[in-house]
């Protein structure tokens, strides 16, 4: 899953990824060898992954890193941390923060990336705006995804149940292109690489109605690293490890958009080099959390989730985004 964009000029770092912690606090790492297990939704295809692992900053910080299997999405990954021996898992804020209220034993560590969610629709379908979505068959791939959540949320607050409105039909993604193509369903919520694919398809027809690539929620972090209460426990060093090389991965991703796109095409083997250029181009840029920062925008996702009725009215989002974020780094 290609959840974070990588454009944008190198002289923009230092706002865009947002890191602002004093380096005379930080943890420093112990230089010992580890290999940790993570759980990472479509790992092969990820950028923040393959440029941790491709340009050596997991080896700087003497990590060996698994992503065992195919975790398809960010629930089931939060899922398997808690049935399995991985060390934590990376997933979009929208399916951590319900799963931590509900007592996964975990803290969210880091922001990694923005989010790329996309909200397509047959330009033949009538839709024109966002309120006229109410009464159309809208596909997910994932019935309770961070996707449809976000869509949800933006319809919220309109004034719009996403719930009780929209006509939700769940299908495979190999099946989506083909539905939409016959008119069984008027569009799609997903992100990318798999939406940008939908948009960009020869004679598909499609627009993008809202989306989080731009405006206010491309300054915002989806995927979040996130550590079980065990292992932050058991050996904060190696957190301090992985927390580090994984900063590094995303200060280095803000500032090599060209070869980012490079080591990206590899991967994305079902599109061509323009195609993933392209895409990285209209993705929004590097957005990397820590500290306070991401207790933040944790809240704002708090409030947002409580307007879907995905967390309790009554919870004091602040109190809550403080106890589930951990700042491994300060001393």
């Amino acid at each position: 899953m290609l959840a974070g964009g990588v454009a944008g000029a190198a002289a923009a770092y230092g706002v865009a990824t947002q890191l602002r912690h004093p380096t005379k606090s930080h943890r420093e790492p112990d230089g010992r060898f580890r290999t940790l297990t993570l759980r990472w939704p479509h790992a092969d295809r990820d950028p923040v992954l393959i440029v941790a692992r491709e340009r050596g900053f997991f080896a700087n910080y003497s990590l060996d890193v698994k992503t065992p299997g195919e975790t398809p999405t960010g629930n089931s990954a939060i899922s398997e941390i808690a049935q399995d021996h991985a060390v934590g898992a990376v997933a979009p804020a929208l399916s951590w923060l319900p799963r931590l209220h509900d007592g996964i034993p975990a803290k969210l560590v880091a922001g990694l990336t923005a989010g790329s969610f996309r909200v397509l629709v047959r330009v033949k379908s009538g839709v024109t705006r966002l309120e006229s979505i109410v009464g159309k068959t809208i596909a997910t791939t994932d019935e309770d995804s961070a996707d449809r959540r976000f869509f949800s949320v933006l319809l919220r607050r309109k004034g719009i149940d996403a719930d009780r409105s929209v006509n939700w039909t769940l299908l495979p993604m190999n099946e989506v292109s083909g539905a939409l193509a016959a008119g069984d369903i008027d569009g799609v919520v997903a992100h990318d690489p798999f939406a940008w694919t939908l948009l960009t398809a020869p004679g598909a027809g499609l627009k993008e109605l809202a989306g989080s690539t731009t405006g206010l929620y491309a300054e915002r972090v989806n995927l979040v690293l996130g550590l079980t209460d065990e292992f932050l426990d058991s050996d904060p060093d190696g957190s301090v490890a992985l927390t580090l090389a994984l900063r590094d991965t995303c200060r280095w991703i803000a500032a090599h958009t060209d070869e980012v796109s490079t080591l990206l095409s590899h991967h994305l083997t079902d599109m061509d080099d323009d195609a993933v250029d392209a895409m990285l181009a209209h993705e929004p840029r590097p957005v990397h959390l820590l500290g306070r920062w991401l207790r933040d925008q944790m809240a704002q996702y708090a409030d947002e989730l409580k307007l879907i009725g995905r967390l309790p009215d009554a919870l004091d989002s602040g109190a809550f985004a403080k106890s589930i974020c951990r700042n491994v780094l300060h001393v």
